[in-house]
């Protein structure tokens, strides 16, 4: 690689040539990497693992809380005046990064040294906002569904519908991201979030409106929804997948489903932000990520749906509950699952907006 140093991208090395490559700042969500275990001092874990092969230190930030806060306190104020975000890789949510793609605001992947962006599952190289995925590389997918306890709402949950039934009222949470919930309306109401129009979106957000006003709707969360479930604070909760899978390790009692009205399918990704004075780390980063075995261990820990090719076989090889994993129907859905999975579409930017600045309304 170091043959490689001075050449040009893109995105353009600048001064961070390969040779010189010492240094990652990247920010992103909480718990979405396995960390190292303190009763197993031979596991060695992706961080160390990475900063060790690629001779670089590695500032790993698990502030991002939500994508709504990292436009508007980070990423809008920084790259829209030409400074830097201060970090190297963000993760935001797929529509988040289309949106800076799109204002030409993230660096081309240098893709001279990212040999394993090969491993992309084809379905995530489709996208319209990014072809091919040359400026972000999927980090983790996710399904948001419905997460239970049956001990205490005394019956099976299968509906969007049972979230709004009074029966329950005061002890549901909906999730933050309004995407997700508004996606969640639009299938009660029988419109497809994949398609969203500015009149579907609002009639959903006219729904919502109405069950917080009742009080039928205790809190929107993120992934703290777990914790409240487990302590029973919650009954039902709309949820993410790979929290809900590590949480019943804990308690197996909980259920998680997909409504069969269907449910949101989404995924966070690596963008390298303009103006990244690291873009060749952030691409040796990339490729160490997405080597399946790495990948595999990720997974294992995060227990979401991995983008990378091989990561399902390298599961079954690590053996022990990594190879009950590579069976589990939430991390690799088959494809009746598949065909009730809605990915929220795109629409006209400022309708869009109208609806964020009215979602952020509803949930203080």
């Amino acid at each position: 690689m170091a043959g490689l140093a001075g050449c040009s991208s893109a995105g353009g090395f600048r001064s961070n040539e390969i040779g010189g490559a010492t240094e990652l700042n990247i920010l992103t969500w909480s718990e979405y990497i396995d960390p190292p275990d303190p009763d197993d001092p031979s596991y060695v874990d992706t961080l160390s693992d990475a900063s060790a092969k690629l001779g670089m230190s590695i500032n790993y930030d698990e502030s991002y809380e939500d994508n709504a806060a990292a436009w508007e306190d980070l990423i809008l104020p920084s790259l829209s005046n030409g400074r830097s975000t201060g970090f190297d890789i963000i993760v935001p949510t797929y529509w988040l990064a289309a949106r800076m793609i799109e204002r030409g605001w993230a660096e081309q992947i240098p893709l001279e040294v990212v040999p394993n962006h090969v491993n992309i599952e084809p379905a995530f190289l489709t996208n319209s906002w990014d072809r091919g995925s040359r400026f972000q590389m999927p980090w983790q997918g996710g399904i948001t569904g419905i997460a239970y306890d049956p001990a205490r709402t005394g019956r099976e949950i299968r509906q969007i519908a049972d979230l709004f039934d009074p029966e329950f009222a005061g002890r549901v949470s909906l999730i933050v991201e309004m995407r997700e919930t508004v996606g969640f309306a639009m299938l009660l109401n029988g419109d497809d979030p994949s398609r969203p129009t500015f009149a579907t979106a609002s009639a959903a957000l006219d729904l919502l409106e109405g069950v917080v006003t009742s009080g039928q709707i205790s809190m929107f969360t993120a992934n703290e929804f777990a914790d409240l479930l487990a302590a029973g604070d919650i009954d039902i909760a709309m949820a993410w997948s790979g929290d809900t899978v590590l949480l019943q390790g804990d308690r197996p009692d909980l259920e998680f489903v997909i409504p069969e009205e269907g449910a949101i399918q989404w995924f966070d990704t690596m963008v390298i932000p303009q103006g990244s004075p690291n873009v060749a780390a952030a691409g040796l980063w990339m490729n160490h990520v997405y080597e399946p075995r790495n990948a595999a261990n990720i997974t294992n820990w995060v227990q979401y749906i991995s983008p990378v090719i091989g990561v399902q076989d390298a599961l079954a090889d690590l053996g022990s509950d990594a190879a009950a994993l590579a069976d589990n129907p939430i991390l690799f859905p088959d494809d009746e699952t598949k065909r009730r999975l809605f990915t929220w579409g795109s629409m006209d930017a400022d309708d869009e907006t109208e609806l964020e600045q009215r979602f952020a309304s509803l949930i203080g």
